[in-house]
């Protein structure tokens, strides 16, 4: 211990408490130390979890637009490929006709 303090003197009470914690409560210290870890571990965990269940969450929005994308476009090309339409699209569109039988010429070599 050191020797008593006049009263003109000031404790040095930052150096007192910082020598009482490192020396007398070390179990304390490594506790406290342990429960901040723990905290600041936790509070970057539930970060990334709603991190990651947000990014979750677009990319299900995502996957449902492209799946109607997907649809409509299959229903397009069915109806553009339907060879009725194609068809009446040759005769009134393009004054188009079937050939007959007579009409049709063989090229043989």
């Amino acid at each position: 211990m050191s020797e008593p303090l006049l009263d003109s003197q000031r404790y040095p009470l930052q150096q007192i408490l910082i020598q009482d914690i490192f020396s007398a409560n070390k179990l304390a210290l490594c506790l406290l130390l342990a429960i901040v870890v723990t905290a600041v571990g936790t509070i970057w965990i539930t970060y990334q979890t709603r991190a990651l269940i947000s990014q979750k969450g677009m990319l299900i929005y995502e996957e449902e637009n492209l799946e109607n994308k997907f649809l409509n476009l299959t229903l397009e090309e069915d109806s553009l490929s339907d060879t009725h339409r194609i068809e009446s699209m040759a005769i009134d569109g393009l004054g188009m006709n079937r050939v007959k039988p007579e009409q049709e010429v063989v090229i043989v070599e």
